[in-house]
């Protein structure tokens, strides 16, 4: 039983939302931790984290990960060309795949997190997404509010059966792909 649940989540401009809404929500009382993507998937492997905004490639990896709320970080298909131009490694393993969606993060819990726990995440979630604006406001990425929040755009959170398809193909074909540590 998780009492106060331990969050990891990275700190960038497309978890902007998912943080605002995890930090203002007022049914979710958390314990928020913000790292590389790298130090995430180490945070949720060694216990350390309840939940957790891993990287999609390091799914298969957590024997103790189950997949919860409907939400996740994708690219939209306008931009995923964009997305698949960039030389990020584990952006890099998904052109094979280019024509399906992607999801690059997927939230997390360990068994122990009693479904009132990710209800309560689903909902900080939803909410920080139906103020996208007002995180950015709050966020590192405030000196240029209107170039943020267009960079919003170019994600699609939800983890829909499309998507949740693509990653079983991806992960199926056996690469192995590092996060990397800087988020951007």
């Amino acid at each position: 039983m998780v009492i106060v649940p331990r969050i990891a989540v990275v700190s960038c401009l497309s978890t902007t939302p998912f943080i605002y809404g995890i930090r203002h929500e007022g049914n979710l009382r958390a314990e928020l931790s913000l790292s590389a993507p790298s130090e995430i998937t180490r945070l949720f492997a060694d216990g350390l984290a309840d939940l957790a905004l891993i990287p999609a490639a390091a799914y298969p990896t957590l024997k103790e990960a189950r997949l919860v709320t409907e939400y996740c970080v994708g690219g939209v298909p306008k931009s995923l060309s964009a997305l698949l131009a960039c030389d990020d490694p584990l952006v890099e393993a998904w052109k094979p795949y280019g024509k399906l969606p992607c999801a690059f993060g997927l939230w997390v819990a360990r068994p122990e997190v009693e479904p009132e726990t990710v209800e309560a995440l689903q909902y900080a979630l939803t909410y920080g997404l139906e103020r996208g604006y007002e995180a950015i406001l709050e966020s590192p990425f405030a000196d240029d509010p209107g170039r943020a929040y267009e960079g919003l755009a170019h994600f699609d959170y939800i983890f829909d059966n499309q998507k949740d398809k693509a990653l079983k193909k991806f992960w199926d074909s056996g690469l192995k792909v590092a996060p990397r540590t800087n988020p951007g």
